[in-house]
């Protein structure tokens, strides 16, 4: 089994879908994910002080411009382990800035099944904290990689909703043959 390939497609919804977990909360390994095998792989190690303050997973059946599963950091209050499925629903968008003129988009998810996190609708609701410590953690991320970031921007639902889309459809076109139905503008 390809978990970016083979969740049931009615289970992403851009209202509501489900996500598999790579990084848990509080963790220094950083994992990505291989597409052709459909598995986690370890990518580096953070500094032992740094770790991840949120969960951070990947969307099934979308596509990055790159050619890779959305990424999104998970709001939730407890670590999760690796390949966990979680439903989710949207509040924004996270768009690291890159100084050599590119850009990395993670969609802001939260968990369904957490009682404090899916109270959270939008951006402005997440707590500034919380809003920090990712910036300072996806800098540093970015910067461990060797692509450092120049800025970081949490964008809204509206955001979030039309990256959803676009990666959808350009997973439907690349994996599916299937051509959208409407352009969707990329954002």
């Amino acid at each position: 089994m390809n978990i970016w390939h083979d969740l049931q497609p009615e289970l992403m919804r851009r209202e509501e879908y489900t996500i598999f977990t790579a990084n848990s909360m509080g963790s220094t390994a950083v994992l990505s994910f291989d597409g052709a095998a459909g598995l986690l792989c370890l990518d580096h190690l953070s500094d032992s002080n740094i770790g991840a303050p949120h969960n951070t997973g990947f969307l099934p059946r979308t596509c990055t411009p790159e050619g890779m599963p959305m990424e999104t950091v998970l709001l939730c209050s407890q670590p999760l382990p690796a390949m966990t499925l979680v439903r989710c629903r949207p509040v924004g968008l996270i768009v690291v800035h890159l100084d050599h003129g590119g850009e990395r988009k993670l969609l802001l998810s939260a968990a369904c099944a957490d009682e404090f996190w899916s109270a959270c609708l939008t951006v402005d609701e997440i707590p500034s904290a919380n809003r920090k410590a990712l910036v300072r953690y996806l800098r540093y991320d970015q910067q461990v990689i060797g692509q450092p970031a120049s800025s970081v921007e949490f964008q809204g639902l509206e955001q979030a909703e039309q990256y959803f889309d676009r990666c959808q459809q350009d997973y439907l076109l690349r994996y599916c043959g299937v051509r959208p139905q409407t352009e969707i503008p990329m954002g």
